[in-house]
C-alpha cells in the first residue's frame, strides 16, 4: 500500500496529474469567491412568498442544492427540494421559485426542467458556468448567476451552493447568514492545512480514514436530519474520485431494513467498512439507534468508524464532514492508484445516449 505520508508535490504531478488535489484544497477560496460573485452579480431572484424552491440539477450541483435544504429548512417557511429528473413534479408551477443549476450548462435534466418551469410560469433563477442553459436565460431575459468554469462538477461545490445561497440572501429571501458563512469558511480553511497532504497520517484524519477504509467497500450511514446530503456526498466522491463503489443509507429508515441485510453473505461482510457521520442535532432516539446498531453490526463488520462534524454552526458544521469526505476520497484514489479526475464512464454514458438521438 502507497505511504500516504510520502507523497510529495513531485508526486502528485504523477499520481494526480489534472490536480484534483488542487480543486479540494481550494474550497475555501472558492467559497468566498463564490459569495463574492453574488454580491457584483446583477442576477437576482424576484422577492415575494413562494410555495417552495424546486432545484433542478443533478451530481455536483445537485449536491449542493441538498446541503442547501438541510441548512435552510429552519430558516425558511417554504421547502427546498430537489428535483434530480427530467421535467418538473405535477404540482410545480407560478407559486414556486425553481432554480436550474448545472455547473456545464448542458445537463440535458437540467434544462428539460428549466423548459418546463418556464412553459408553467414558474419563477426561474439558473446559476450555470455557461452553455446552453446561459444562451436559454438570454433569450428569455432570466436571471443567471454564471460562476467559473473549467472545474469537474463535483469540485465547484463551493461556486454551486454559495452561489445560490448567497443571490437568495442578496435577493431578501432568507435571513441573514453571513456570519456563518464566514465562520465556515474559516472552518474550511484551517481543515484545509489539518487534511493536506503536508499533515502526517497521525494528525490527519482523512488520510488516517482512508487507510481504514481501503480495500474494502464504504458505507456511509448518518440520520436524516440533518445529514443525509453529507452522506450522499461522501459515497458519490469515493465513487467518483476513489474509483470505488460506495453507498449511502440514512438513520431511522435503515433501521427499518437495511440491517437484517447484514445476516448473510459474510464474504460480501468482511469487505465492507461502516462510516457512521454524526452531528449534534441528531434527534436524541437516532443517536440511540446509531448506538445499538454499531452494538449489533460490531460482530459482522471489520471496521466501524464514527466522524463527527465539527464548528459552532450547522452551516460550519455540515461543511466540515462534507471537507472530510472530499479529502478522504482523494486519499482513497491515491491508495488504488487511480488519478482521481476523470470520470470515463460518464463521458462514455453522455457520448452513446447523444448517438443514440
Amino acid at each position: 500500500m502507497i505511504d500516504l505520508d510520502a507523497i510529495r508535490p513531485a508526486d502528485l504531478a504523477r499520481c494526480d496529474p489534472a490536480g484534483m488535489h488542487a480543486v479540494i484544497a481550494g474550497l475555501p477560496k472558492q467559497c468566498l469567491q463564490a459569495m463574492a460573485i453574488t454580491e457584483q452579480s446583477a442576477a437576482r431572484i424576484p422577492q415575494r412568498r413562494y410555495r417552495s424552491i424546486v432545484v433542478c440539477g443533478m451530481g455536483g450541483s445537485a449536491i449542493a442544492a441538498d446541503i442547501l435544504s438541510s441548512y435552510l429548512q429552519d430558516k425558511l417557511d417554504a421547502p427546498v427540494l430537489v428535483n434530480r429528473n427530467y421535467g418538473l413534479p405535477g404540482w410545480a408551477g407560478p407559486d414556486d421559485l425553481v432554480i436550474a443549476s448545472s455547473y456545464s450548462g448542458d445537463t440535458e435534466e437540467t434544462l428539460s426542467g428549466f423548459d418546463r418551469a418556464v412553459e408553467r410560469q414558474a419563477a426561474v433563477f439558473a446559476i450555470t458556468s455557461g452553455g446552453e442553459l446561459t444562451r436559454r436565460c438570454g433569450e428569455r431575459g432570466l436571471p443567471c448567476l454564471e460562476i467559473p468554469g473549467g472545474l469537474p462538477p463535483r469540485g465547484a461545490l463551493g461556486y454551486s451552493f454559495f452561489g445560490i445561497l448567497g443571490t437568495l440572501l442578496r435577493s431578501g429571501l432568507i435571513p441573514d447568514c453571513r456570519a456563518e458563512v464566514v465562520e465556515a469558511i474559516k472552518l474550511l480553511e484551517e481543515l484545509a492545512a489539518e487534511y493536506g497532504p503536508a499533515s502526517p497520517a497521525s494528525a490527519n484524519r482523512a488520510k488516517s480514514l482512508a487507510q481504514q477504509l481501503h480495500n474494502g467497500m464504504p458505507l456511509v450511514y448518518a440520520a436524516v436530519d440533518p445529514l443525509a446530503a453529507v452522506a450522499r456526498r461522501w459515497a458519490n466522491q469515493i465513487n467518483e474520485n476513489g474509483k470505488m463503489l460506495s453507498y449511502w443509507a440514512l438513520f431511522p429508515e435503515l433501521c427499518h431494513n437495511e440491517i437484517v441485510g447484514w445476516e448473510k453473505l459474510p464474504e460480501v461482510r468482511r469487505q465492507t467498512r461502516v462510516v457512521f457521520l454524526q452531528d449534534e442535532a441528531d434527534h436524541p432516539r437516532n443517536a440511540l439507534r446509531v448506538k445499538i446498531v454499531k452494538e449489533l453490526l460490531d460482530p459482522y463488520c471489520p471496521g466501524l468508524h464514527t466522524v463527527t462534524s465539527r464548528g459552532p454552526s450547522l452551516l460550519a458544521r455540515l461543511f466540515s464532514l462534507t471537507y472530510l469526505g472530499d479529502w478522504v476520497s482523494l486519499y482513497l484514489a491515491y491508495l488504488n492508484g487511480a488519478d482521481p479526475t476523470p470520470v470515463s464512464r460518464i463521458g462514455e454514458l453522455k457520448t452513446r445516449l447523444k448517438e443514440a438521438r
